[in-house]
């Protein structure tokens, strides 16, 4: 999940500029550690008690004969270990935090799901963790600001969020007319996502500061989500050449369950047109000696890309763009490293989309020209992820997802639960007829019936992600879930940040503007509060609906999401904002000197039969 390239590009970075490391001492870093995880890693394995170990080895007995039952073998020396080891644990289960005992639940093969999974920080390796270069979230405000206008951490608080976050999510509210967004951006917003931030260990149960959570991606455009650690290191990802360029190495790809036809129909828009896909998915694990065994765990770099249907086939859309580039170096007759320029090609090009297509929809052209002309960061400084920008500001998406979507000419009203379903066992490999007509998602120029728009960005989320798949409870419910995360890291209000940039902040009247009366209620119990600090991942939503129709962020939000994103990209000095002499689009476009996303999908392939 995490990368390790991540560690050497954060040393590569400082060496490059000649600047002295400044790492903070190791015991430091060590410290920040959550104690479970240091009392896991340190603590000495309890020894064995005779009257415990024969009531531990009896208990793994039974368990053990039960798998006899069920024809496999038990091993001599498992009896004898159960014997010799301790029941006991340093830290049980009972006092890890309450929201990774409920992933685990998740992370089994018949939910399978990452994305949101909060799993026990001492999973990573130790380098991961407490190297001296080892990426953290931050924040983007200072302490003054964000002390003065958090909300307190206490029970009324937390059961204020989960009120509201309840309401968020209530069937029926979705009345308003879509945005002018194309959906297939709400899954670009995911891919680009797990491709900048991955936080397990932040807990919803107690405060937290942000400075001491773990990134584990790299807080970069470089696609590390796509290519892992590179072919040396991961070469389960990619397909080596068996002839002509040996450096001409692509992605592996997955194949599909026959069920018939399915995907685009292309130029002519007819189910006539669509044919039987055979390698329209991601590589999964299969045992073919057998195949009831078989996890069709997605072989690919990060396993939150295989959430969905519609970001898993975003994720093999990627993945032929990076084949396709490395056939024209081929025939280009390309003299160095294929894998190398290919890689280059393909990231400049996902980074020109995201700034100029992706941000430009999402934060207005003015917000990303203005943070173009004013972040200016040395290339290789010190950055860490705010959880204003992760936690709250770009979880804007959230209420941009469908409750149904038109997949292609067989499912024209997909519901967002058949989306999960359908990257899940038993629907796995993905069906035929279950590939996503991309069409439908960008404007491609290719016609569909339907054309799929994001929902408004607002305060509300469609009904499904109220009962996420493979959670339960409070984890089960997406608002509720953003809203408790906010407060435990304690984020400053929306009119705190709102201040902190000079901005007007929304006024109560604005904020409560065009809600049912259960909501407007929620915010004007406990003498307001939450009208007067309202939490930043609310205000933002309703900023970006009232001062935009819900068709792009507001000031507040679009500034925060404009300004991260190219501080990412100004401090990375292979990104393609630093190109010597700036950086033009190579690749084919319906537009000469640009790029989209709707490009990419046409020239990877998969908006054709």
């Amino acid at each position: 999940m995490a990368s390790r390239a991540r560690v050497r590009s954060s040393r590569q970075a400082r060496v490059h500029q000649g600047e002295p490391a400044n790492y903070p001492p190791v015991q430091a870093v060590v410290n920040e550690l959550p104690a479970h995880v240091r009392e896991q890693l340190f603590q000495p394995s309890p020894k064995a008690i005779k009257s415990a170990s024969r009531k531990a080895a009896r208990a793994s007995r039974e368990h053990l004969t039960l798998d006899v039952a069920s024809g496999d073998a038990i091993p001599k020396d498992v009896l004898e270990a159960a014997d010799r080891l301790s029941s006991k644990a340093a830290v049980p289960m009972d006092r890890l935090p309450e929201d990774i005992p409920a992933t685990n639940q998740a992370l089994k093969r018949q939910a399978h799901r990452f994305h949101g999974a909060k799993v026990n920080l001492a999973w990573f390796p130790w380098k991961l963790l407490a190297s001296q270069c080892a990426d953290k979230f931050g924040y983007l405000t200072p302490p003054p600001i964000r002390n003065s206008t958090k909300l307190p951490f206490n029970p009324t608080t937390i059961g204020l969020m989960d009120q509201l976050g309840d309401l968020m999510g209530n069937q029926g509210r979705e009345t308003s007319p879509d945005s002018t967004i194309p959906a297939g951006f709400t899954y670009v917003g995911q891919f680009v996502d797990h491709d900048i931030t991955l936080d397990v260990s932040s807990r919803l149960d107690a405060p937290t500061d942000a400075n001491t959570v773990n990134n584990m991606r790299t807080p970069a455009l470089d696609l590390d989500a796509l290519y892992g650690d590179g072919p040396a290191l991961d070469p389960f990802l990619y397909l080596f050449p068996t002839a002509g360029p040996s450096t001409a190495i692509k992605f592996q790809l997955g194949s599909n369950r026959n069920f018939g036809p399915g995907g685009s129909a292309g130029a002519i828009g007819s189910p006539a047109n669509m044919v039987t896909r055979t390698d329209f998915d991601v590589p999964r694990i299969h045992n073919p000696l057998n195949p009831a065994a078989s996890t069709n765990t997605a072989v690919i770099g990060d396993p939150r890309n295989d959430e969905n249907l519609i970001v898993s086939q975003l994720h093999h859309a990627m993945q032929r763009m990076h084949n396709k580039v490395v056939d024209s170096l081929v025939l280009s007759g390309f003299a160095g490293d294929i894998f190398v320029e290919a890689r280059k090609v393909v990231t400049h090009h996902y980074q020109f989309a995201v700034v100029n297509d992706f941000l430009t929809r999402v934060c207005g052209a003015a917000a990303v020209s203005s943070a173009i002309a004013s972040v200016v960061p040395p290339i290789g400084s010190p950055f860490r992820m705010p959880v204003e920008f992760a936690v709250a500001a770009y979880r804007f998406g959230h209420s941009m997802i469908r409750d149904t979507y038109w997949v292609n000419f067989n499912f024209p009203m997909a519901t967002l639960g058949q989306v999960f379903a359908f990257i899940r066992n038993p629907q796995l490999p993905v069906f035929s007829n279950w590939v996503v007509d991309f069409n439908a998602f960008f404007d491609t120029g290719f016609a569909v019936p339907v054309n799929n728009k994001a929902r408004k960005i607002d305060s509300v989320l469609a009904s499904g992600l109220g009962g996420l798949p493979g959670f339960s409870g409070m984890m089960a419910i997406l608002a509720q879930r953003n809203l408790r995360r906010g407060l435990a890291l304690g984020l400053p209000s929306g009119q705190g940040v709102a201040g902190f940039f000079g901005i007007a902040p929304l006024t109560p009247a604005q904020i409560q503007q065009g809600l049912p009366a259960d909501e407007i209620n929620v915010l004007n119990l406990n003498n307001k509060l939450l009208l007067k600090r309202t939490p930043l991942w609310y205000y933002i939503l309703r900023e970006a609906a009232v001062l935009n129709s819900g068709d792009q962020l507001g000031p507040v939000g679009a500034r925060i999401v404009a300004e991260t994103f190219v501080r990412m990209l100004r401090r990375d000095a292979t990104s393609f904002l630093n190109v010597s002499g700036g950086f033009t689009p190579s690749l084919p476009s319906r537009a000469p000197g640009t790029f989209t996303f709707a490009d990419l999908v046409n020239f990877a392939g998969v908006t054709q039969p």
